[in-house]
């Protein structure tokens, strides 16, 4: 089980509580609105920081699950899912929480054996003193989970226990569209809460729509910041309709905002990409159709019938003469599909290379469990 824990600073707040030390606690506020590229040039008391609240733990002996929130909210979650658990650190842009995650990386796995530290990862621009970069932070936060899930969400759980409140709004979305639990636990008490999933999915995105305005969104994913486009955005169907998914501001004059990542990434995880050859026969074929919409998009049951034979990358399907030959880049491109035997050997013999992708043009596909329709 994957489970992506936010960082805060329960870490030095919990130190201060059993000890005085007013040298550590001036250099712990000297560094309180410092950004995490300021980290080495603060070396110096960052490591007598460290020093000290490595100490501290030691002391702690049998009680160290104590020292931090997300420490014993870990401990917790591991008990109650009795499973290992591959661990997530991400940390704001902030040199407190790249120091507090430095600290938590070496010991977690000494005091919960059953933890992993997979990551620790600073989220760029995530910080509360500015809101521009708030925002740029939200995004990239959003992107870092999406890629940890890889797309796929059955093992992930996202632990919400640190880090900063105003991340718990966004966080809590897209967790319920993902359907992946999350899990709180208050700092004071030893209640661990897990928020439950309520009916609320993809299902009421309207995803064929999104996918007609996918250009659009993504200039507003890079960001639009020529005024000729933007007049012309403010002018569409497309804000109208979306406008309530789009950050506008003077710099960048105007990008999806945190939400509409949330949902535009969750639509791209329906979608590959054909060729026009690889579509008719999608088309045609019944059976292909629904192995495409049934198994194929779900990355689990993709990669255990994925061989690599010749350098290309095969979905072999089992007891039928489905193959689907296929590449993951930024997206899945699936550049040919067979349902003849003698047909796909003999395309077999042709060693994959990239030429094979670029001499051919892609379209993009939409497909979802609950659909018909490729």
């Amino acid at each position: 089980m994957k489970i992506i824990t936010m960082l805060g600073t329960s870490l030095f707040e919990n130190y201060f509580k059993d000890n005085d030390n007013t040298t550590i606690k001036q250099y712990y506020e000297d560094l309180k609105d410092k950004r995490a590229n300021e980290y080495e040039r603060n070396k110096e008391r960052i490591d007598k920081i460290k020093d000290a609240i490595q100490k501290w733990i030691k002391q702690k002996a049998n009680e160290a699950y104590k020292i931090s929130a997300e420490v014993k909210s870990l401990k917790k979650i591991s008990e109650e899912l009795n499973e290992d658990l591959e661990v997530y650190l991400l940390a704001s842009d902030t040199v407190l929480s790249k120091l507090a995650g430095e600290i938590l990386k070496e010991c977690i796995p000494e005091i919960i054996p059953a933890c992993n530290i997979e990551q620790l990862k600073i989220i760029e621009n995530l910080q509360i003193w500015d809101r521009k970069d708030f925002n740029k932070g939200m995004s990239n936060l959003i992107y870092e989970i999406y890629r940890i899930s890889g797309y796929y969400w059955e093992n992930i759980i996202i632990n919400i226990t640190g880090g900063y409140k105003a991340t718990i709004p966004y966080l809590t979305i897209l967790a319920q569209l993902n359907q992946c639990p999350i899990y709180y636990i208050f700092e004071d008490t030893n209640a661990l809460i897990k928020i439950p999933n309520i009916p609320f999915s993809v299902s009421w995105i309207n995803c064929d729509e999104i996918k007609s305005y996918f250009q659009e969104f993504q200039k507003l994913e890079k960001g639009i910041d020529n005024k000729s486009d933007y007049e012309k955005l403010k002018q569409s169907d497309f804000y109208t309709k979306y406008s309530y998914l789009i950050w506008e501001a003077e710099e960048t004059l105007a990008e999806l905002n945190p939400i509409g990542k949330i949902i535009f990434e969750k639509c791209k995880s329906y979608t590959i990409l054909v060729t026009e050859e690889v579509h008719e026969k999608i088309q045609k074929n019944k059976d292909l159709k629904r192995l495409f919409k049934d198994k194929f998009w779900k990355k689990e049951i993709r990669e255990s019938k994925t061989e690599n034979k010749n350098g290309h990358f095969v979905y072999d399907d089992g007891d039928n003469q489905l193959r689907i030959f296929y590449r993951k880049k930024d997206r899945l491109y699936v550049y040919a599909v067979f349902d003849d035997h003698k047909e796909y050997e003999l395309y077999l013999k042709q060693p994959y290379s990239e030429e094979i992708l670029n001499k051919h043009k892609f379209k993009e596909i939409l497909i979802k469990e609950e659909e018909d329709d490729v």
